[in-house]
């Protein structure tokens, strides 16, 4: 059984594994040092991180501080490092992608970029996130209608319900992979089929689903994919991604400019062309500490295989529902695996979810409370006695408050 290893600056981590292939998740788990005192069942919030990406931040400015003067730290073809190795994690060519914030902002590119007339629309759904949410809203102004899909009585919205809002007037469709709240999966497929159909551009809400799920970016039918990394991806805050499928690149316009927007650099050129790629999405100097975070988290989640990631994501909330069932506790999250990823929601029976959390949290386990319910959301460091400790806690204070 081998250790993990932290190798220099961009080489891949070392992933250990047993006698038969399948990594070790008692050895990774190790990577994460919270685990050893905290049940974190919160990745849906915020990730963990593991000890190579702190040691990626150690080696940026470990160059800045020695004879390179930062001559790595700050080099734009280890920006280029990072796009190779993001793309080839999550299942993307390298020009597909612009390394933006987070999800708002790849959101508002679109939104803002969108070459819109009086009397169109966009489609949302009430379970979306504020960031697929609030982007949308100023174009109201504008008379753009916002359609937000409402929910059926098992609190998700169905793909019948979006077709149905979608007309002749749907400029765009923007829904979550997976839902953050419920946790529920969009048919993603089903959604790309109809707006092929009906020539919309489908943007995907990525963050619940990048990092957990094996399915490529390019392959979702998506023509945008809009995540932050600081999730399943174990980036950080400030680095994520904006998948933009080559068919989709002159359907909008980069809303700002600055010097990585162009094909050329000549400040005197009066009407430059954009960048032929996705890289005009991109704009002034990048998060370049944050990169060196994403680009060593992104070959560690390479290395260890999402593939591998998502069996084990999957046993694990498999386990939280069976351990819900058990305690008599209600289930909104889907049950089959096709239609949830690894959040899993759960119903109080009315007991007030924002002083559950702060209760468990006392204990040492970490979940949060949305819309008036315990979510738990698992990645592949936690394990069987992280579930186990949650619901005999949960069981506890639930029993405690009668």
């Amino acid at each position: 059984m081998n250790k993990t290893m932290h190798p220099p600056q961009d080489e891949t981590p070392l992933v250990p594994r047993l006698a038969d292939g399948t990594p070790d998740w008692a050895a990774l788990r190790r990577e994460f040092g919270a685990t050893q005192s905290t049940a974190y069942l919160d990745i849906a919030r915020k990730a963990l991180l593991p000890r190579c990406a702190a040691q990626a931040a150690a080696d940026w400015f470990a160059d800045i501080e020695g004879p390179a003067a930062g001559k790595q730290s700050f080099s734009m073809d280890k920006v280029e490092e990072t796009r190779r190795a993001v793309g080839e994690t999550f299942g993307a060519a390298p020009e597909t992608l612009a390394l933006v914030k987070n999800t708002s902002e790849a959101v508002n590119i679109v939104a803002q970029g969108f070459d819109w007339r009086e009397g169109d629309n966009v489609v949302i759904s009430v379970s979306e996130h504020e960031n697929n949410t609030f982007p949308w809203r100023p174009l109201t102004r504008r008379g753009v209608e916002l359609r937000i899909v409402a929910a059926g009585p098992d609190g998700q919205v169905s793909t019948d319900a979006l077709r149905a809002a979608v007309d002749a007037r749907t400029r765009i469709l923007s829904i979550a992979w997976v839902a953050y709240g419920l946790g529920e999966r969009a048919d993603v497929d089903a959604l790309a089929q109809l707006c092929r159909e009906k020539g919309v551009l489908f943007l995907v809400d990525g963050i619940q689903a990048i990092g957990v799920l094996n399915r490529r970016l390019d392959d979702l039918g998506a023509h945008v994919v809009a995540s932050g990394g600081h999730k399943a991806q174990m980036s950080v805050a400030g680095a994520g991604l904006m998948y933009v499928a080559p068919e989709a690149l002159d359907r909008f316009r980069p809303p700002f400019a600055a010097k990585y927007s162009f094909a050329t650099f000549d400040r005197t050129d009066p009407e430059p062309e954009l960048a032929p790629d996705a890289h005009r999405f991109e704009y002034g100097n990048p998060n370049f500490l944050g990169l060196a975070v994403q680009r060593r988290s992104a070959r560690f989640i390479g290395a260890i295989g999402l593939g591998a990631i998502e069996a084990r994501v999957h046993a694990l909330t498999d386990l939280m529902i069976e351990e819900a069932d058990r305690h008599g506790l209600g289930l909104r999250t889907p049950r089959p695996w096709n239609q949830r990823a690894g959040i899993v929601s759960f119903d109080l029976g009315g007991a007030d979810a924002d002083r559950m959390e702060s209760l468990l949290a006392a204990d040492g386990v970490r979940v949060a409370s949305k819309d008036g319910h315990l979510r738990a959301a698992a990645h592949f460091y936690n394990n069987e006695d992280d579930v186990a400790r949650l619901f005999e806690r949960l069981a506890h204070h639930l029993e405690a408050g009668k």
